[in-house]
């Protein structure tokens, strides 16, 4: 339809009132503009404070994570050093009941409470008599500390074992030769307490009490045999300075004469060093 008055459309009117209301006043504009940067401003606030609050999370869990790694690494420490303390105790305990043997790094064994040592050295090859037969056999070189005496012994003999003052070497349990140290004594003091100690052992003299040629070694000593069941056993004991070196041995009558050229090489190979 068109308007009765004019060329123009009736709705031409109605047009250039919306575009004049679509097109925004200044003020208008500035306000809206402010608006959206007050929105943007405020947007950026809460992410920052989200990022703190973030950050501040990561401080706090991590905080919480190291207190108790550290509680826990402390009461481990404290356990084991508390139980090594245990175990240093313990051990001097049984040490105090039995101060038997302790092997150092220089291939010695001695007492706990450092009494006497036995050092091991070196290997031999040497030829001796036995039955009549040269013979070929090892012996190990041995240093007793503190008092400086030295011997050979055949290394089929093994490793010694030291208790307090006696150094034991044995094959099997069958044949056994012990070397002790008698702080303080006299010679005929020794000797008087093997033979006692024998006899209530139940051994008999099979050979009465003889001296040993100085001759040997160097040193004044005397020597006898037992015996008991098939089982010979004896002593060699030396005087040696203020103390007395004994010399006990044990052995099947059937292994009489390789125990006796065993014992023969020791008691020739004694001597201080």
């Amino acid at each position: 339809m068109r308007n009765q008055y004019n060329d123009s459309s009736y709705f031409d009117s109605q047009l250039k009132q919306l575009d004049k209301d679509i097109i925004w006043k200044e003020s208008r504009k500035n306000k809206l503009e402010k608006s959206i940067l007050f929105s943007m401003n405020s947007s950026r606030k809460k992410m920052r404070l989200v990022a703190v609050l973030k950050f501040a999370s990561s401080i706090g869990i991590l905080a919480i994570v190291l207190f108790f790694g550290y509680t826990f690494y402390t009461d481990s420490i404290t356990y084991h050093d508390e139980a090594s303390i245990t175990r240093s105790e313990n051990s001097q305990i049984v040490d105090n009941h039995n101060p038997e043997v302790k092997v150092t790094s220089d291939d010695s064994v001695e007492t706990d409470e450092a009494a006497l040592e036995i050092h091991t050295g070196s290997v031999e090859a040497v030829t001796r008599k036995n039955e009549g037969m040269d013979q070929e056999v090892e012996v190990i070189n041995y240093l007793i500390q503190p008092y400086k005496i030295a011997y050979q012994l055949d290394k089929v003999f093994g490793a010694p074992e030291v208790y307090e003052n006696e150094i034991q070497y044995s094959i099997d349990d069958e044949y056994t030769i012990t070397l002790a140290i008698i702080e303080d004594t006299n010679l005929d003091q020794s000797i008087s307490n093997l033979q006692e100690r024998f006899e209530a052992e139940g051994y008999d003299e099979e050979f009465e009490l003889e001296s040993v040629s100085s001759e040997e070694n160097g040193f004044a000593g005397k020597m006898q045999y037992f015996s008991q069941n098939r089982v010979d056993k004896g002593f060699i004991a030396y005087e040696v300075g203020d103390d007395v070196l004994e010399i006990t041995f044990r052995y099947p009558v059937e292994g009489g004469d390789g125990m006796y050229s065993i014992l023969n090489f020791l008691r020739e190979s004694i001597h201080l060093r």
